[in-house]
């Protein structure tokens, strides 16, 4: 094809409240609009981790309102089919693996999703949410299932139950894996680190139903207050704690004793990547190697070569590219973060100049598309049509 298959390994959906409503069992609306009420209110304050957060920035907010695909509602794919799919189609995405929103007023039930749990939000509410969210996608992803992946949510406080969502999930089409929600830094309870032995369930049914595990960057949890440089501390640590459940995962032998397990970092970058597995790989072969060797048998980096995946998303592109040798190009996947403002929607094709500038068409079809269909379980010939259509010339990129 003289066109690229693109497929965003990192997109957004949410219903909206009163649609979600709806997918929240009868017996638990009430405390679903309870709950409502008062997030509602931390919403208006535009507060998180204790800062007044405006991520954009007021040239950037100007800007984006000024395009013409936000001006006619664009924005609105975060919950209807129809503006999606015209969106897909006016930035040539021929696939999108959907990850749950938020930043649009249509974040999940109970706050499930991206941050470190509530803990002030009982399990069952909790669960209740990703079971809301996760009825809501699988309909939503039904408008067009060859083109989309969806993200099951699951509360990992009960690895039994989680266990039935992953196969309800899967079961119901949602074959873009698993998000996991971030770890808290403010803990010390080790059953609320992945390395703990509770959620070797969890790994084992992934492994098993070909169903990835997420990580994407959220926050820590943490009070920043409103101090000089708060709001770029946090920016900082919700990048650089996104990367956890890879060493959660690698120095335990979760990655060991399951080498079907695919992991993927969204939306935190990857050029630090390099440099994180050469510390590894001298951490395995020199301190204490005869311990470590019980838990795993092969470099870190081989485990990352062989299981584990980027999501090349804002803040990255173009420092991945230019990783991708030692980062492995069959471990990246670019993503436009669709509908958010700091995403490359609506010039996606602007970005992608400039990410994949001098690079060989080899090298863009699999970031751009084919690692991720491979991942995901995209169907290639299905979206070849699809991709012939809308898809960017490759010429356009070169």
């Amino acid at each position: 094809m003289d066109r690229y298959v693109m497929i965003s390994s990192d997109c957004h959906a949410g219903a909206t409240p009163e649609m979600y409503r709806g997918y929240v069992a009868p017996k638990l609306r009430g405390e679903y609009d309870q709950w409502l009420a008062a997030a509602k209110a931390a919403v208006n304050s535009g507060r998180s981790g204790g800062i007044k957060v405006d991520t954009a920035g007021a040239k950037r907010r100007k800007w984006f309102a000024e395009q013409a695909p936000v001006k006619e509602g664009g924005m609105n794919g975060a919950w209807d089919s129809g503006v999606r799919l015209r969106e897909l189609d006016r930035e040539g995405l021929a696939g999108e693996v959907v990850f749950a929103d938020g930043q649009n007023k249509n974040h999940p039930p109970f706050g499930v999703g991206f941050a470190a749990p509530r803990m002030d939000v009982p399990v069952k509410l909790r669960q209740a949410g990703c079971r809301a969210h996760n009825r809501w996608l699988a309909d939503f992803c039904s408008a067009a299932p060859e083109r989309q992946a969806g993200v099951a949510l699951i509360a990992p406080d009960d690895p039994k139950q989680a266990v039935k969502e992953i196969e309800w999930a899967r079961k119901a089409g949602l074959r873009g894996g698993i998000m996991l929600p971030a770890l808290s830094l403010w803990t010390d309870d080790p059953e609320k680190f992945w390395n703990h032995p509770r959620y070797e369930p969890i790994w084992a049914a992934c492994a098993d139903l070909d169903m990835p595990v997420h990580t994407h960057a959220a926050g820590p949890t943490l009070n920043y207050g409103d101090l000089p440089g708060a709001r770029w501390i946090l920016t900082t640590e919700v990048y650089l704690t996104t990367y956890r459940l890879f060493w959660f995962l690698l120095w335990p032998g979760v990655l060991e004793r399951y080498p079907k397990l695919n992991v993927v970092i969204t939306e935190a970058g990857g050029g630090m990547i390099p440099y994180l597995l050469q510390l590894f790989d001298y951490l395995a072969a020199e301190r204490n190697v005869e311990m470590l060797r019980q838990l795993i048998k092969l470099k870190p980096s081989e485990y990352w070569a062989r299981q584990c995946y980027v999501g090349a998303s804002p803040p990255g592109d173009r420092p991945e590219v230019e990783a991708r040798h030692a980062l492995g190009v069959r471990s990246i996947m670019w993503g436009s973060d669709y509908p958010h403002i700091e995403g490359t929607w609506p010039k996606s094709h602007e970005r992608l100049k400039t990410m994949f500038a001098g690079v060989p068409e080899g090298e863009v079809r699999a970031m751009l598309g084919e690692n991720a269909a491979k991942l995901y379980g995209f169907d290639l010939k299905k979206l070849a049509p699809i991709a012939q259509r809308i898809g960017p010339k490759v010429s356009d990129l070169a």
